[in-house]
């Protein structure tokens, strides 16, 4: 390599701007890259978003932004940085139209999967696109001894669901398909570890929400039970949910990865979800059991009375956007599978389990630092 060339990719420092403190899947995933940067050699400092950098030289200095993209402002940002690049990640085929031009006038964006590439692409994305996968600590998520379900011992085969409370999640369908599913003669329990995205979004009116929806639907039989978690846990109580799961169940509209799937998957848990979105690039028929669906535009469900729960209307309703609606039969058809196949479900636990341990965060620091000197080397 040129001796230029080489100065380029090996004297660099990134500033990353992101969401490190917050207790959402952004914010794990912030610090978890800051973190994999770190590891490989790379020398990392995060600044908060509103921060100046220290009047140095810009030539060597990568501004790594992993808040909303329109929210950047870019003229601002290249009096300090020679190189900008965007992360961020979307869950329908087009992202949001305020995010395009200040994408397009960065020097690179990293997105997490396949199918948020397309997105980019879709929308008319014109500058490079780079893969940067999420990944999971799979030291932290481990499989745990369970009981397998038995009548006799009072064992239930459990499914467990963790998720914002959020029309995107797609919980009304979840609901539907168990309670039409299986009834209390049924060994089975649905555990769900779900929240609000404001004060008033607590428990109590989470239950209620979704007591008024099984009103609605006059479901007159005696449903198996369910198990409603909506407040915060920590690590450890997060890992003792996944501990209890013999099944990882969420029929989502989009995901651009899915950080509960792979949690999932490191904690030896099979996953029942739509076969569309970011998380397909690591959920295969081996690991999970795949629900049929169709594209459709957002605001369709929306505009639903079944629609329960918090909609994010402003980013979800634009012409031209797609995501999966899932197939409530073949839900309920791969729930049935599951509950009927614990052996089925301790296989595909054993390969997801398997699976897992390649999609590391150090994986994802390599494909981040290879990104970074690729957009360095082509400015």
């Amino acid at each position: 390599m040129p001796a230029n060339k080489k100065d380029k990719t090996s004297s660099y420092k990134v500033v990353w701007k992101g969401p490190v403190n917050r207790a959402s899947g952004l914010g794990i995933a912030s610090r978890e890259y800051v973190k994999a940067l770190r590891q490989q050699g790379v020398n990392t400092t995060v600044r908060e978003v509103r921060s100046r950098e220290p009047q140095t030289s810009k030539k060597q200095k990568v501004l790594i932004y992993h808040y909303s993209p329109n929210t950047l402002n870019i003229r601002k940002e290249r009096e300090q940085f020679k190189t900008i690049i965007i992360n961020t990640v979307w869950e329908t085929t087009r992202i949001p139209s305020r995010w395009i031009k200040p994408i397009n006038q960065v020097d690179a964006v990293c997105v997490p999967s396949l199918q948020n590439k397309q997105a980019m692409r879709n929308s008319g994305i014109r500058i490079p696109v780079y893969i940067v996968p999420h990944g999971v600590n799979a030291r932290k998520f481990t499989p745990r001894m369970k009981k397998q379900p038995s009548k006799k011992t009072n064992d239930k085969f459990v499914f467990i669901s963790i998720f914002g409370f959020q029309h995107r999640k797609n919980p009304e369908a979840l609901l539907k398909a168990y309670w039409e599913e299986f009834t209390a003669t049924d060994n089975v329990l649905l555990i769900i570890k779900t929240n609000g995205y404001a004060s008033y979004e607590n428990e109590r009116w989470i239950r209620n929400r979704i007591q008024a929806y099984k009103d609605r639907l006059n479901i007159r039989k005696s449903t198996a039970p369910i198990q409603i978690i909506a407040q915060h846990l920590n690590s450890n109580s997060l890992r003792s949910i996944y501990a209890q799961g013999h099944a990882f169940v969420l029929p989502t509209r989009g995901e651009g990865v899915g950080l509960p799937f792979l949690e999932s998957l490191a904690s030896g848990v099979p996953v029942i979800t739509t076969g569309w979105g970011g998380h397909m690039d690591f959920l295969t028929s081996n690991n999970s059991f795949l629900v049929q669906y169709k594209m459709r535009p957002p605001i369709i469900g929306m505009n639903r009375k079944s629609s329960i729960s918090r909609q994010f209307r402003h980013l979800f309703s634009e012409k031209g956007q797609l995501w999966a609606e899932p197939d409530i039969g073949s839900l309920k058809m791969q729930m049935r599978k599951a509950y009927e196949n614990p052996l089925l479900c301790k296989l595909k636990g054993q390969r997801a389990r398997h699976d897992a341990l390649n999609l590391s965060w150090n994986r994802a620091g390599f494909s981040l630092k290879k990104a970074i000197e690729k957009t360095i080397r082509i400015k």
